[in-house]
């Protein structure tokens, strides 16, 4: 299943139309849809970070997803950049508490990518400080991901954020949100229809790929059971994507840079296979 989070109907419209999922009629805090056909569901959340974690927490407790389910956080969001249009983000930063999170991003997207920047409260032009790095400003990402990490690992997670102004939230419409959303529609189907691929694919049947084998590669990088995850989610991407992920690993061993000495060594080099395969 594929969980879609926004914070406002005007995000989530184009989706209930483009996968024609229907309200469930018994929640009375938050408005569901879902579609089992499409292997998704989409939740309004309304706007802030305690809106958003109550949203997923309730969710995911009735819900609870699998090892091969899927958390997107889609929205709109103020940006310090001239650049506009869709970012994936990959690093999250919780403006009151300073925490900072990395969603762990494994497949090839379409998407260019962002920090983006939470706060308590809507951005004003004057606080927004104009930088080199592109940066997002929204209310919701890190909650989001706080609260979804109880029932996902941080490859389970994506954050989509489309920059709609630079802190004049105020004189955008949900017209134009729509518009934003639609612009961007066609990438956003193309990685839904990724993502539905690699839930699809057997983790004990991928062809030539024995579970045994990645039992083994996973004792080699000292894997924990987030990174073993994450291991296997990027095989089963290899495998669906035609990438020959095998040869890549005989040369690391080659290079004697497998079996790794501890869990420190192993995410190094785990990040370098992701690395040389994408």
């Amino acid at each position: 299943m594929i969980n879609f989070f926004t914070a406002l109907y005007c995000e989530a419209y184009l989706l209930i139309q483009r996968y024609r999922l229907k309200k469930e009629t018994d929640w009375t805090h938050f408005q569901v849809f879902s579609g089992e056909s499409q292997n998704m569901r989409l939740i309004l959340t309304g706007a802030g970070m305690i809106a958003a974690a109550a949203a997923v927490s309730s969710v995911c407790t009735k819900y609870p997803p699998n090892d091969y389910d899927f958390l997107i956080n889609l929205g709109i969001c103020a940006g310090a950049s001239e650049q506009r249009g869709l970012f994936l983000c990959n690093k999250i930063t919780e403006q009151t508490t300073g925490k900072i999170f990395y969603p762990d991003i494994l497949y090839r997207h379409p998407f260019h990518e962002a920090q983006v920047v939470t706060g308590a409260k809507p951005f004003k032009r004057e606080d927004i400080k104009a930088s080199q790095e592109i940066c997002l400003y929204d209310m919701e990402a890190s909650a989001v991901y706080q609260s979804g990490s109880y029932f996902f690992g941080p490859h389970q997670m994506y954050f989509l954020k489309i920059i709609s102004d630079d802190g004049n939230f105020e004189n955008i419409t949900p017209k134009q949100i729509q518009d934003q959303i639609s612009a961007q529609m066609e990438n956003i189907a193309l990685f839904v229809d990724c993502l539905n691929k690699i839930q699809e694919a057997d983790a004990t049947s991928s062809a030539g790929n024995p579970e045994q084998n990645l039992d083994i590669l996973c004792e080699d990088l000292h894997c924990s059971q987030v990174m073993s995850a994450s291991v296997r989610q990027l095989i089963r991407y290899c495998i669906l994507s035609g990438i020959d992920y095998q040869a890549v690993l005989n040369e690391m061993y080659r290079e004697q840079k497998l079996p790794c000495k501890d869990k420190r060594e192993g995410k190094l080099r785990f990040e370098e296979l992701g690395n040389r395969l994408l």
